[in-house]
């Protein structure tokens, strides 16, 4: 009787354990999901910083509307060398981000 009682804890604790493992890897991997988004992301804003400081240095002659249209343009194939994704909409904000945080650098420097 004794070692029936036993061998149905041990089972219990298996069960309990094996539980246990599947929920800490669920959590490990929505974790390192997590962190490839972010390395992504990172990875996108670089692109468009390096992509809107190249099209604001060489192409001091076109403005606005121009000037968004090539960096789009020069986003899209760089972003295809380095194997990114990235849609329409992440190019408009990472282009937007970019340019301001270049216009604010700018009017730091100016003051």
């Amino acid at each position: 009787m004794n070692d029936l009682l036993q061998a149905q804890i041990l089972d219990i604790l298996a069960v309990v354990g094996v539980a246990v493992l599947g929920i800490i890897a669920r959590q490990v991997s929505m974790f390192l999901k997590k962190k490839g988004i972010i390395a992504s992301i990172e990875s996108h804003k670089e692109v468009a910083n390096i992509v809107v400081n190249a099209v604001e240095q060489s192409y001091k002659h076109l403005h606005g509307e121009e000037k968004l249209n090539l960096a789009k343009i020069e986003l899209m194939k760089l972003g295809k060398e380095k194997g990114l994704k990235i849609t329409e909409k992440e190019l408009d904000l990472l282009i937007e981000s970019s340019v301001k945080k270049m216009n604010t650098y700018v009017k730091a420097i100016i003051k």
